[in-house]
């Protein structure tokens, strides 16, 4: 490619003077000199309306300068603006540096974008006209079906959970592909807060009610361990309190109510809950902790009526009852914790769409794969 040549003020001018001999044409002048005839007549027009001041400062080393700064200036913006649109794929791999020219193609230089991001823009066009391959298809499948999936769940759903929901609609793909698929588009699950651990609880025990528990939260068969407590969510009217019963089978919520009021009529309504669910009359391990409300007279009454047999944790000891506590810290990371809630009564209505047409049919879904899987292993021959 030739390089562009320029012209000194006195050579333009000289060119113009040339116009001025009778019989000569602009076409015969600029043919002569070897420049283009449009540029030639557009110095006649410069010197014609400005006189001695036309191109005054042209070639000067200052205003090179300045002109060398403000495109400098201009370059430096255009790289800001695309850093700033393209995010953090800078330490990202060479796939998503191409996605990100291909997102800002239309407002920013593609050579500029590719001496941004350290790739060349021959490889750049090479992946743009590339055909997806089979692997890629299917991960653009997946993302799509994980998407709505996502979306569905308000944005709580992480990749073990996502993966489950993936084989219970029937695909067939692994928990890592799924994280990759995740975390190469940008979507996660709630993160669980960090707690600090507490040290120095004395170590109390109520002579009344044993811990028949245990610390012992697996199952074998449905209605033999029950798990009870009480949390608390904030309200623009106020707090309100939720209690649960959790069967630890099938970790289903099985009772539950909720009130303005931690006292032992809520407790009993969640517990008479559970009980109404019951298909025998066996004895129940109902574990809880030792609040006021599961000390009451009335409570204690009403499980022996109902032989529901009392466990209670020791006096400070939260982890005794860890099965109940893991519930209510989901619900909270998935739910409560990035909701406001302007009325008790919204809130009511959030919980309850939560454990009855989120977690109770997951749950369920999750012991029936399980029965399947146990019923074909002793289906073997």
């Amino acid at each position: 490619m030739s390089k562009r040549r320029k012209y000194s003020p006195e050579f333009k001018r000289g060119a113009v003077e040339q116009l001025n001999q009778p019989g000569v044409t602009c076409a015969q002048v600029a043919r002569e000199l070897g420049i283009a005839q449009n540029m030639l007549s557009r110095w006649r027009s410069q010197i014609e309306e400005a006189g001695s001041e036309a191109f005054s400062g042209t070639g000067s080393p200052r205003d090179q300068e300045m002109a060398a700064l403000k495109r400098e200036l201009s370059r430096v913006k255009k790289e800001r603006g695309f850093f700033t649109r393209s995010g953090d794929v800078l330490c990202q791999g060479i796939e998503l540096k191409y996605q990100a020219i291909r997102r800002c193609c239309g407002q920013y230089p593609v050579r500029l974008m590719c001496r941004c991001l350290g790739v060349s823009p021959s490889g750049y066009y090479d992946w743009s006209k590339r055909p997806l391959c089979k692997t890629k298809l299917e991960n653009k499948r997946l993302l799509s079906k994980i998407e709505d999936i996502h979306e569905d769940s308000r944005g709580i759903i992480g990749a073990p959970r996502m993966h489950e929901d993936l084989l219970d609609d029937g695909e067939s793909v692994s928990l890592n592909r799924v994280a990759r698929i995740m975390a190469t588009n940008g979507l996660q699950g709630w993160p669980r807060r960090k707690k600090r651990s507490m040290r120095g609880k004395v170590q109390m025990y109520s002579p009344a009610v044993a811990n028949h528990l245990n610390r012992d939260f697996s199952a074998l068969e449905p209605e033999t361990k029950w798990v009870t407590d009480i949390t608390e969510m904030k309200t623009d009217e106020g707090k309100l309190y939720l209690c649960v019963v959790m069967d630890l089978y099938h970790k289903i919520i099985v009772g539950w109510s909720m009130h303005h009021r931690q006292d032992r009529h809520m407790v009993l309504k969640a517990v008479e809950m559970a009980h109404w669910q019951r298909q025998s009359s066996d004895k129940v391990i109902l574990h809880s902790d030792r609040g006021s409300q599961f000390r009451s007279y009335v409570y204690q009454r009403f499980l022996k009526e109902k032989n529901i047999v009392s466990s209670m944790s020791a006096v400070g000891h939260c982890g005794d009852n860890a099965a109940c506590e893991g519930f209510f810290g989901m619900i909270k990371r998935e739910r409560l914790n990035h909701t406001r809630y302007p009325t008790r009564d919204a809130a009511k209505a959030d919980v309850f769409n939560y454990i009855e047409l989120f977690h109770n049919p997951r749950m369920r879904r999750r012991v029936a794969k399980q029965d399947l899987r146990i019923q074909s292993l002793l289906n073997r021959p």
